[in-house]
């Protein structure tokens, strides 16, 4: 077999070298069409990376929010369950060093405090994010001062909104005078290290570390979530449900025990658009493909003519229907192979000028990405190509009656 694969190489090289303008005309088509596919499959690989980057960098795509489960559902109602779990930063390493893809975790609290305005006795009621540090997200950027430091673990410090920041310090003053202010949080006096930029809503919002909610001083008490932020988007789905597989395996008596939330619909719908949009385009470029095979198919049919002479001998001593078809059939497969080739090359030259055109008038880094995915489509279209044009003219050549070849000479 392997031998009968070399042999056709060295045909069709043979068939390139001695009618070299013929037979590239011929294969020109695959060529082209390969190489507009590779170039287009390119082309969408980025911009779908592109999309995705966009995205995750304006939202939490890349997240999974891990909750202990306090309901089942039974016949369409909520019961609560007679035991839960108690989901705490061990119990997320543990889990975090069996997850099979790269990710990081932290723990986080959110409930309502309130706190005195200073100098006053008036009650501001805050909604409070309380998380382990370091972040695994890194937040938008503070309006002023700056964002919690993984040294920020125990020290007393907060990061307030920009609207609580004006309701501490009055209209009258600059919100950058909110830094450095202190202000009494569960029982402790926090220092303030950062003002968030202002929000479209007027809720008093600030965020601090977890540990001041193990500090408080009246016993608080408080249900901690967990979130575990993966470094690739597409692990994600697969990530979510290993999660859930992984804490039903650790708690086998209680029924579903943690409820995970991930915003998946979007992800679905980003690939389903550029999957629709990639087949529709390789369709149409794969007519190019098949004016290519039609070459190949010439290619072959002028072989054939070329050789009947040779055909008929080789009949004539012995060599059966199917070697001869096996011959001609591997002959078209390397045509296809060897155009495939330079059609792929082709197309990595055009992709990479292309996205460099597109970054440059665009004004945004733009890359063509080349795909294990467009590779196996190109290796799947010569194969393919020469397998479907190729059969024609080796059932042709297996046909012929040795004699009558032999005295075509």
């Amino acid at each position: 077999m392997l031998t009968a694969i070399y042999t056709a190489f060295v045909e069709a090289f043979r068939n390139l070298r001695s009618n070299f303008f013929q037979t590239f005309l011929s294969v020109l088509g695959i060529i082209i069409g390969v190489g507009a596919l590779v170039t287009m499959l390119a082309l969408i690989d980025g911009l779908e990376q592109l999309a995705r980057d966009s995205i995750a960098d304006k939202s939490a795509m890349e997240t999974v929010t891990v909750r202990k489960n306090t309901f089942r559902m039974v016949d369409g109602l909520r019961v609560q369950l007679d035991r839960t779990i108690d989901i705490s930063q061990p119990l997320m390493d543990s889990m975090l060093a069996d997850l099979p893809y790269p990710a990081a975790s932290q723990l986080f609290a959110t409930g309502t405090v309130l706190i005195d305005r200073p100098d006053t006795t008036e009650e501001l009621a805050v909604r409070y994010t309380a998380v382990s540090l370091p972040l695994v997200e890194e937040l938008d950027s503070v309006a002023y001062g700056r964002t919690l430091e993984a040294e920020d673990r125990e020290r007393d410090v907060v990061v307030i909104g920009h609207t609580l920041a004006r309701r501490l310090i009055g209209t009258s003053r600059d919100v950058v005078e909110a830094v450095g202010l202190r202000i009494a949080v569960f029982g402790q006096e926090l220092e303030v290290v950062g003002v968030s930029p202002p929000t479209e809503d007027d809720i008093l919002q600030t965020m601090l570390p977890l540990r001041v909610l193990d500090r408080a001083d009246n016993g608080l008490t408080y249900s901690a979530a967990g979130l575990v932020n993966f470094a690739r988007i597409e692990d994600v789905r697969p990530g979510k449900v290993f999660i859930d597989d992984w804490f039903a395996a650790r708690f086998p008596a209680i029924e579903q025990p943690v409820q995970t939330l991930a915003s998946l619909e979007m992800v679905e719908n980003l690939e389903l658009g550029f999957s629709l949009f990639r087949l529709v385009m390789s369709f149409l470029i794969g007519i190019a493909v098949v004016v290519g095979g039609v070459g190949v198919m010439n290619v072959l049919l002028m072989s054939i003519t070329e050789r009947t002479a040779e055909i008929g001998v080789r009949k004539a001593v012995g060599a059966n229907r199917r070697r001869i078809v096996t011959q001609f059939l591997s002959e078209s497969v390397a045509i296809s192979v060897i155009g495939s080739v330079f059609g792929l090359l082709l197309g990595i030259v055009m992709a990479l000028i292309s996205a460099a055109a597109i970054s440059y008038f665009a004004g945004f880094d733009f890359s063509a990405v080349f795909s294990g995915q467009t590779m196996a489509v190109v290796a799947v279209v010569a194969v393919l190509t020469g397998i479907v044009f190729g059969t024609y003219p080796a059932r042709r050549a297996a046909a012929l009656d040795p004699v009558r070849a032999i005295q075509r000479t």
